[in-house]
């Protein structure tokens, strides 16, 4: 089997995080964000690891902040899921910061206990959210990708991409089936006015 069909068949299976993983998080410069954002998006983002692997058995944590706040390390909401999704909104501190929201700034951050990229579920909550202008997701081996809402955003657009990468899958799809749509959107992601990194 060669190492690309091996990927994809573990990619589904809960990685541990360990202290080499936190350690390993590097620091992103992320598209449009000032020096120190990107100091907080860093710390975050070892934080929601290490939360996860101290709190939630490396299950899924999602750590919602806002950059317009004066203190965005402390002004956070934290959500605790399963190995496999985190209702974000579930939290109610959270769910605050992103229905309150003045200038579009909410950051979401969030493990996977596996490898993989954003998921289908997280395109379709980082589209239906308008204040949620990025969201980052740590793997559990301490890999970094990232979305971002740029000028030329367009909800309308994105929405009918979307719709236009999953219209295939049905109730028996398989979860490589929906990985696959994601990367699709991902890949296409800049023509409706985001950034995938």
């Amino acid at each position: 089997m060669d190492d690309k069909k091996l990927e994809a068949k573990n990619r589904d299976k809960k990685v541990f995080i360990t202290d080499i993983a936190i350690d390993k998080v590097s620091r992103i410069k992320y598209k449009g964000l000032s020096e120190t954002e990107n100091n907080v998006l860093y710390q975050l983002a070892k934080l929601v690891l290490m939360t996860a692997q101290s709190q939630n058995d490396s299950n899924e944590v999602a750590i919602t902040c806002t950059l317009d706040s004066s203190d965005p390390l402390e002004d956070i909401g934290i959500s605790f899921g399963d190995e496999h999704e985190v209702d974000v909104c579930a939290d109610v501190a959270s769910y605050h910061l992103i229905m309150s929201a003045k200038r579009c700034a909410i950051v979401v951050l969030h493990n996977h206990p596996s490898t993989q990229t954003l998921s289908i579920e997280d395109i379709r909550f980082f589209l239906h959210f308008e204040s949620v202008r990025i969201m980052v997701v740590v793997t559990n081996q301490g890999v970094i990708h990232y979305i971002s809402k740029e000028q030329s955003y367009d909800y309308k657009d994105a929405e009918r991409l979307l719709k236009e990468c999953v219209e295939d899958l049905t109730a028996q799809s398989k979860a490589q089936d929906y990985y696959m749509a994601g990367l699709r959107f991902l890949t296409r992601c800049s023509e409706v006015g985001l950034f995938y990194h």
